[in-house]
């Protein structure tokens, strides 16, 4: 999550130094500051800030001789916050007020740590979708694991249920849960492969359903 977001300006006796930040409790080391400062060498760019306790991302104006900073957590990605950036960016070319500026740190600021929130919560959705899913397969593993055991279906129906919850299917995987002798489960495999109701990739040697 972003920590703050503060201003560099070029002094030609102190060299670059703190103009404005947000929150007024930022602190931010003087080297750190002279470094970004000396990256962006006058030119207008991103930067991507990475030390062993600051992580931040950058954009240098050349118009207004000003660094915009935004500090990061250890973990925040600062390609993530690129177009934030140039948001301030665009509003600072507009402004010239000191106190205009500091309110659009801080509104700068919340955008990005609701741009953080809603990372955050897209990628949380994700992980429990993928465990959802990874639920559900093991759910069907386990339904197919005690059809397979039942006579009264035909190792062609088992076969055909196994493609179905799985892309593929080696024959070491029908061998594995089809109790069968190999010769009837290559007998089967070979006609439905001719059926063409399921396909076999030579190349990796697996069966799949043709759908």
């Amino acid at each position: 999550m972003p920590n703050g977001i503060f201003l560099i300006r070029w002094d030609v006796v102190e060299g670059g130094m703190i103009y404005l930040k947000y929150p007024e409790d930022l602190e931010i080391p003087d080297p750190v500051v002279q470094q970004i400062t000396i990256s962006h060498n006058f030119t207008e760019s991103y930067i991507i800030t990475e030390e062993k306790n600051w992580n931040s991302v950058s954009y240098y104006n050349e118009n207004k001789e000003m660094i915009l900073v935004l500090v990061l957590s250890k973990y925040d990605d600062g390609n993530d916050y690129l177009e934030i950036l140039e948001k301030f960016n665009q509003e600072i070319e507009k402004e010239t007020q000191e106190e205009k500026l500091k309110e659009h740190l801080e509104s700068m600021f919340l955008i990005s740590l609701d741009a953080f929130r809603t990372t955050d919560e897209v990628i949380s959705k994700l992980s429990n979708e993928v465990a959802f899913l990874k639920t559900r397969e093991y759910d069907y593993e386990v339904k197919f694991n005690y059809i397979t055991k039942s006579d009264h279906l035909s190792v062609k129906s088992k076969i055909l249920f196994l493609l179905a919850i799985k892309d593929s299917a080696s024959v070491e995987d029908f061998k594995r849960v089809i109790n069968t002798s190999k010769k009837w489960l290559f007998n089967v495999l070979e006609t439905l492969v001719k059926s063409e109701v399921i396909g076999y990739n030579s190349e990796k040697d697996f069966y799949f359903l043709k759908i």
